[in-house]
């Protein structure tokens, strides 16, 4: 039945006005970049990291997710310069977008501030021939494929030290317009702005135990807010082990591997306790980060807590 059941389920929430349509990150502790601008530069690196997220799975046509992130900061440490693309697929939908970032930073007696922009562009292609029309004569869908290049701008600001950090941030100051198609509502369908809140915090149990809790909160126009609580667990520096709650949806298991101190490995599953489960048997997503040496330095000096 190609996509017609979760064209209703997943591409109209997507689309519409009023509802979230960035897409869900689990390991967003460790990947802060895809969603604050004033993330870059905040390593004494040049960070990279790949993430790959495949959503709900075993529902057809379900989200899949993948990223690929650099940022560093300047010599004088100041400025921090970010790059990240972006690919998306829900359904019929599938969508493509580069983005750059840049941020300037505040020394203040207890960390840093980092202010920070990000514009870049979206591709959005709509596969109208995956879907299975109850009117096969309606003219909205005579044509195969519609495609739209749509700019985005995006604004954070991000407080951090050696073993905390808290971070706002806005994205699509835009308002660009998806479609040319008008919602239920009579508004056209279009980008809206998307607020997230984040923080953490390291704690020192042991001189072999460090446990970090983290949230992020997040919301949008005529969408309820929803929000991740996290407890990380680092053991002997190279072990990550945690766990989350997401609201109105279920539970976050998660580790990452510290390789050495320039390579990490991650992994985290989703298990939904509402009525997805019917329907999926969860969601994974795996990361892989590199921090490459900077300004000719032997070692990479970035922390590994967030």
């Amino acid at each position: 039945m190609k996509y017609f059941i979760i064209l209703n389920f997943s591409f109209f929430i997507f689309l519409c006005v009023s509802a979230q349509q960035d897409p869900q990150y689990s390991q967003y502790m460790f990947n802060q970049l895809v969603i604050n601008p004033a993330y870059a530069g905040s390593k004494s690196a040049v960070s990279t990291s790949l993430l790959l997220r495949n959503q709900w799975v075993g529902i057809d046509g379900a989200p899949k997710t993948q990223t690929l992130s650099v940022h560093a900061p300047l010599s004088r440490k100041k400025i921090g310069l970010g790059l990240h693309v972006m690919g998306d697929q829900i359904g019929p939908v599938k969508t493509t977008g580069v983005f750059g970032s840049y941020s300037y930073k505040l020394t203040l007696p207890q960390g840093k501030l980092a202010l920070g922009l990000r514009f870049g562009v979206y591709q959005y292609i709509y596969n109208w021939n995956q879907i299975d029309h109850y009117d096969q004569a309606d003219n909205v869908y005579i044509q195969n494929r519609t495609n739209y290049i749509i700019p985005t701008a995006d604004f954070g600001m991000y407080y951090y030290n050696n073993d905390m950090f808290t971070g706002l941030s806005v994205t699509h100051l835009f308002n660009g317009r998806l479609t040319s198609v008008a919602a239920l509502n009579g508004d056209n369908a279009s980008y809206v702005p998307h607020v997230f809140l984040t923080g953490g915090k390291a704690f020192d149990v042991s001189g072999s135990v460090i446990l970090n809790p983290s949230l992020v909160i997040k919301t949008a126009k005529n969408s309820p807010f929803s929000f991740d609580v996290n407890l990380n667990a680092l053991f002997e520096q190279r072990l990550w082990v945690g766990a989350s709650f997401r609201s109105s949806y279920g539970i976050v298991l998660l580790t990452q591997i510290i390789i050495t101190d320039k390579l990490r490995v991650g992994y985290s599953f989703d298990w939904g306790m509402n009525e997805l489960t019917k329907l999926s048997t969860g969601s994974h997503e795996i990361m892989l980060g590199y921090d490459f040496n900077a300004f000719g330095r032997s070692r990479v000096m970035s922390p590994r807590y967030f």
